[in-house]
This record gives C-alpha cells, sequence and structure tokens, in this order.
C-alpha cells in the first residue's frame, strides 16, 4: 500500500505531473486548430495526426466512429460524438480528446512512479522522451498504454486478476496488448492461469458483445482489415516487411508477409521466454516490446510510445546512445513526414536506424547482469 503523507513522495508526484502537463502543451497547440496545424503541414509537411483523421473522416460526416479500430476504439468515438456541438467545432473536439488522453498520460506518469520509485528514470525516458513530446496526442494510444501499466503495477501488488481486467480493456481498444498475456499467465502460478484466462476472455467479450451482436460486420472489418490489407507493400511503407511482400508478390501470395511477421513474432517471443524465463517482468515486457517493433509488419512512429514506459521501469539505466538513436529518428519520421515518406531512400534509411537502435537495446537488455529485484 502506497502512502501519500510522505512530504518528499509528494513533492516528487507534483513535479511529474507538472512536468507531464507541461510537455503535453506544446503539442496540443500544434494540433489545437486546423490553422496550426496547416501552418506545420506547409512548412514541415507534417501530419495533422490520427485524431484529425477521425474527426475528418468520421465525426464531421455524421459517422460515430472509425472502424479501422476495435470495439473499445470505436465505442470511446461514440461517446465523444454525443457531445454536443463537437461533429461540427474540430477545435471543441481536439480539446475534449486531447484533456482526455493527457488525463491517461498524467496516470501512466504518476503510476510508474508508483510501481518503481524511479522519477529520474521516468523524466528521461518518458515525460522527455523526443516520442512522448510529440506523439502522445496524436491518437488515443495513451489509453491502452495505461492499461498496461496499470496490469504492471497491479501484478506487482500481487493482484493478478486486476492485471489481467486491465490488459483485457486495454486489447479492447487496441489489439497488442493481448500479445503480454502469455507473459503475465506464466508470471502467475500454474493453477490460477485457467481463472486468469476465463477473466481476460470474459471481460474482452463483455467490452466487445454488444457490437458484435448488432452489427458484426462493423465488429469483425477492423481485423479483417489488419489480416488482409494492413501491410507494408513497396518502400514508401515503413516496415522491413515490404521486401518481403514484393518477393512473395512475384508468386501471387504478396499477403503472406503478414504471416512472415507473425511467424518471426511468434518464434522470437517462445525463445526469449525459454531461455530468459528466470528475468523478471518488466524485462520480458521490455523484450516483447522490442520484438514487435523489430518484426511487426505496418510500424507506425507512434508504436515507440508503447515501449517508453518499460525503458522508464528497467532495472539499470537504459544506454542513451541507443535510446536517442531510436528516439530521434521516430520524431523526425512524424515532424516530415511526408517528405520523408515520399523519398524512399530516406525513409528507408531512417527505418534501418530504428532498426539498429532496436537491436542494440535487445541485446543491451540481454546483457545486463540482472542485479535489482522488482
Amino acid at each position: 500500500m502506497h502512502t501519500f503523507k510522505n512530504p518528499t513522495k509528494l513533492k516528487i508526484i507534483l513535479l511529474l505531473s507538472c512536468l507531464t502537463l507541461s510537455s503535453l502543451i506544446p503539442q496540443y497547440l500544434s494540433r489545437m486548430n486546423l490553422d496550426v496545424a496547416f501552418w506545420f503541414y506547409n512548412h514541415f509537411s507534417t501530419y495533422f495526426g490520427d485524431l484529425w483523421y477521425c474527426w475528418n473522416n468520421y465525426l464531421s460526416k455524421g459517422f460515430n466512429y472509425p472502424i479501422e479500430y476495435p470495439a473499445g476504439m470505436q465505442f470511446l468515438f461514440e461517446l465523444i460524438a454525443k457531445i454536443p456541438g463537437i461533429k461540427e467545432n474540430y477545435n471543441y473536439y481536439t480539446l475534449i480528446i486531447s484533456s482526455l488522453i493527457a488525463s491517461a498520460g498524467l496516470a501512466c506518469s504518476l503510476l510508474l512512479y508508483l510501481a518503481a520509485g524511479k522519477p529520474g528514470q521516468i523524466i528521461r525516458y518518458w515525460i522527455f522522451a523526443p516520442n512522448f513530446l510529440f506523439y502522445a496526442l496524436y491518437n488515443v494510444d495513451l489509453i491502452p498504454i495505461l492499461c498496461i501499466i496499470l496490469s504492471y503495477y497491479f501484478q506487482q501488488q500481487q493482484k493478478p486478476s486486476a492485471a489481467i481486467l486491465s490488459l483485457a480493456i486495454g486489447t479492447a481498444i487496441k489489439v497488442f496488448p493481448i500479445f503480454l498475456l502469455p507473459i503475465y499467465l506464466l508470471t502467475n502460478p500454474p493453477k490460477q492461469r485457467l481463472k486468469l484466462v476465463m477473466l481476460f476472455v470474459i471481460t474482452w467479450l463483455a467490452c466487445n458483445l454488444n457490437i458484435m451482436l448488432t452489427d458484426w460486420a462493423r465488429w469483425i472489418y477492423p481485423y479483417l482489415w489488419q489480416i488482409q490489407e494492413n501491410f507494408a507493400k513497396n518502400s514508401h511503407d515503413a516496415s522491413w516487411t515490404w521486401l518481403v511482400y514484393v518477393l512473395f508478390d512475384h508468386f501471387g501470395i504478396g499477403s503472406w508477409s503478414g504471416k512472415v511477421s507473425l511467424l518471426l513474432f511468434a518464434s522470437g517471443y517462445f525463445l526469449i521466454l525459454r531461455k530468459y524465463s528466470q528475468w523478471s517482468l518488466i524485462r520480458k515486457l521490455t523484450a516483447v516490446m522490442i520484438l514487435f517493433l523489430l518484426t511487426d509488419r505496418i510500424y507506425s512512429p507512434q508504436y515507440n510510445l508503447y515501449l517508453l514506459p518499460c525503458l522508464a521501469l528497467l532495472d539499470y539505466k537504459v544506454n542513451w546512445r541507443y535510446f536517442y538513436l531510436l528516439e530521434i529518428p521516430n520524431f523526425c519520421q512524424g515532424l516530415f513526414l511526408f517528405v520523408i515518406k515520399n523519398q524512399p531512400w530516406l525513409l528507408q534509411s531512417l527505418i534501418g536506424v530504428k532498426y539498429l537502435a532496436l537491436i542494440l537495446l535487445l541485446n543491451e537488455l540481454m546483457r545486463k547482469p540482472q542485479d535489482v529485484k522488482e
């Protein structure tokens, strides 16, 4: 049980809160209205962000939900759509949804401190990470990330049911948290695993069942789209898997590139759990996050946000050179998105640097002795 009567802890919590909110203000100001967004687009070719995409292609046209996303996010946008005037006013929409995501970001920072008590690492690898400074209000990713951090916190508090519940809710919003489920199951005693699996399934179904029963086509679409359409196909795409697609496409099986990605991820996952079974929970989570970024068929720049909390929680200080070797190219990819995307040699060079940084981070994780127990 954490106490907030300690003056030092209170000061740290206040500091982390102020720094988190301060780091979110510039990115809100850069996207708070279309005039500012167009200024960044005209001067730097910066993409308006996925939050703008959801408003421009759905809310403003009378559609309440973004069909590319799972039921949890669709539900979120349905709630937002009920706010009077939000469909007609982008500035109002940006204020509301940014406030919601900022609240999740603030909760993330405080939970990271409560879980590990490492304010220095939280500030460096989370709050002041270049990608948090740019991508935190890019999409709703901070909400499933909050669910992931909650799951870690609850597991550390010996509350595995609450941890699994958080993970299931996060999976209903974005698919990625489900990939962490095997780690949590193996962390807990064998006799609890069936109960935890059932809890995960029931919670996930509870978040999905209404849409599944009332509009199956709408519910299944994001999963079919991910499987059939959402993968790298040429050098303008930011993942090495486009090479596999081009090769396989000569034989009429280009979509199998997604299967190659999944096979590599699953194989690496199995090896990590087998060879490093003695690792702490946070080390295993970090390894899986890095492995996902290395093997996924789509590497959207905001995906780095999922790795940052793990780096802040590790039992050692991550090599700052490797960290910024990953962060700075990824930051540039978002800020100068269309310039970089339209010059494949530049995009692939940045992607190559990012993959190199991920490999160096993973190698460091594997070589560092685990001196500090969680």
